[in-house]
């Protein structure tokens, strides 16, 4: 057989009488039927093996129905017919399956390296500013400033994130609506609250705004004032202790 060689593995198979088959022209004829009955005893499978030579398959013939092998595969041809695969085509891909349990967690990845240390860090202000004012003073209807012109301090709020306004009251408050708070400017001419606004109206004690972010323009080099505002018709007293403007 010009194309292929089918071998049948006689080590193996017997009860295939030498009057069934014969050299032939080319290759050897066999007639039928053709039997393959293992040995008595045999462990293997019978099986027929045709071996892959790499040469051009039989030319397929009327009235032939011919078995070779091309390219690894069993090929057949019927009646002269072009020669074919016996394994059918890829089916279609199958529905996808439903969603499985989701599996338990893998374990905890091994910890990463210690980064490099960071820059020192930058204190944002001195924590506390004082206002002193001894025992009080004396505010008049309206918006008052602590002390005056010489009671203002020169603070840098340029790495502040916060403030508050902390007092000390003694005795002597004013009514209702009254109260302190810091300011600054960034002019010398106009002023702006710093702080949130803390009652001057409760004696005896130490009172306080809550801790705030600095307001937008807040943070830079500026001047900075307490304000007593005297909600009042008349003048009065107030026991201002202590006044200080904390920072962080």
């Amino acid at each position: 057989m010009k194309g292929r060689l089918l071998i049948i593995a006689l080590g193996v198979l017997t009860g295939i009488s030498f009057a069934q088959c014969a050299t032939g022209n080319p290759g050897t004829n066999c007639s039928g039927p053709l039997t393959v009955q293992p040995q008595s005893g045999n462990t293997g499978q019978s099986a027929i093996t045709l071996i892959d030579l790499g040469l051009p398959v039989p030319a397929p013939a009327a009235g032939q129905y011919t078995l070779s092998i091309a390219g690894g595969i069993v090929q057949e041809s019927d009646n002269g017919g072009a020669y074919h695969a016996l394994v059918g085509p890829v089916g279609p891909k199958g529905a996808t399956g439903p969603t499985g349990p989701q599996g338990s967690p893998g374990p905890a990845g091994a910890q990463g390296i210690q980064g490099p240390q960071g820059p020192p860090g930058v204190l944002a202000a001195p924590l506390d500013y004082s206002f002193g004012l001894g025992t009080g003073f004396k505010a008049s209807p309206g918006s008052n400033e602590l002390g005056g012109a010489l009671d203002r301090n020169q603070i840098d709020t340029s790495n502040a994130v916060q403030v508050r306004l902390v007092i000390a009251l003694g005795p002597s408050v004013l009514g209702n609506g009254s109260y302190a708070q810091a300011q600054y400017t960034p002019d010398g001419t106009d002023w702006y609250a710093l702080s949130d606004q803390v009652p001057v109206t409760t004696p005896n004690g130490t009172y306080s705004s809550p801790w705030q972010g600095l307001p937008t323009g807040a943070n830079g080099d500026h001047l900075v004032r307490i304000v007593v505002f005297n909600a009042g018709t008349g003048a009065a007293q107030v026991g201002l202790r202590q006044v200080h403007l904390q920072f962080k």
